[in-house]
């Protein structure tokens, strides 16, 4: 069936396996807010060391891994990403276990707009009028939820932030999506072994306390896997405006999932801008459909 697919269509449906993923991973923290995030992001990019590497060795891809090895610009661009993306898991995670889910969906809702903007002035993208109303619409609503918070959105500012320049650079850098996030794990794992040798050495280590406790930690690697190698993929078959709208599909399941799940206060207002994106998600995505089909 994938070989029949256009690639911008394979590019769609990757992005929406990666964000149902990370949609998910809202209810998975919830399960488990009485483990350290630093222990937690540790524990995502360690065991996804292994799980990258098999899927490297099904593929037959050590050749291309060895290549990015050999490459020392590759290899400095993925050190970066890889430590921005280390800080995005922590700060996120606080955000779920001290009750702040829906400043953390906000993040994710302003990130699409901040890869707008980044695909207009770094990548050259342009948009027709009825994209540019979607994206205003967006605005907007992004607007409208940020005066509802009552406060600035630095916890939001921050996730959108560094998942945008995430994104970014790993859309420009030559590197396969899963040689370049198998790169990544690997270049952060001893560090990060660090990290929760200290926090065994300090008593406050959960990772073999109990059987709960560590399958679930292992299963963060699992899923911190399957979510970026399916969004690598993804950004290599779209338009970075494009893989940025397709990014409110996981922030409306973390708001849900705080509203339904974690029962966090919502009012009108924030209700109402989540309408209005989910309009302007619509406008846009039947706008590039019209436009590819051309």
């Amino acid at each position: 069936m994938l070989s029949k697919m256009s690639e911008s269509n394979k590019g769609v449906l990757f992005a929406i396996i990666a964000h149902l993923f990370w949609g998910g991973m809202a209810v998975y923290f919830g399960l488990i807010r009485h483990i350290n995030p630093v222990e937690i992001a540790a524990n995502r990019g360690v065991w996804s060391v292994p799980i990258a590497a098999l899927v490297i060795w099904w593929l037959r891809l050590f050749p291309n891994v060895w290549a990015v090895l050999k490459n020392p610009k590759s290899v400095l661009i993925l050190a970066f990403t890889s430590a921005i993306i280390v800080f995005n898991w922590t700060f996120y995670i606080w955000c779920i276990q001290h009750g702040r889910t829906l400043e953390a969906s906000l993040g994710y809702f302003i990130n699409p707009l901040l890869n707008v903007v980044a695909g207009f002035f770094f990548l050259g993208e342009r948009f027709n009028r009825v994209q540019l109303i979607a994206i205003a619409l967006a605005a907007i609503a992004v607007t409208v939820q940020t005066i509802a918070t009552g406060v600035f959105p630095v916890l939001g500012l921050a996730l959108a932030g560094s998942f945008c320049l995430y994104g970014l650079l790993r859309k420009t850098i030559t590197v396969g999506p899963v040689e370049g996030f198998f790169v990544e794990v690997l270049l952060i794992a001893l560090p990060l072994l660090a990290v929760e040798f200290w926090l065994f050495k300090s008593g406050s280590a959960k990772f073999g306390d109990n059987v709960f406790d560590t399958l679930m930690l292992l299963g963060c690697g699992a899923l911190t896997s399957g979510a970026l190698i399916f969004f690598a993929a993804s950004l290599k078959r779209l338009r970075y405006s494009t893989a940025g709208l397709l990014q409110y599909i996981s922030p409306s399941l973390v708001f849900l999932t705080a509203v339904f799940v974690f029962h966090e206060h919502i009012d009108k207002w924030k209700l109402l801008s989540f309408v209005i994106i989910w309009i302007a998600l619509a406008i846009y995505s039947a706008s590039s459909l019209k436009e590819h089909r051309a």
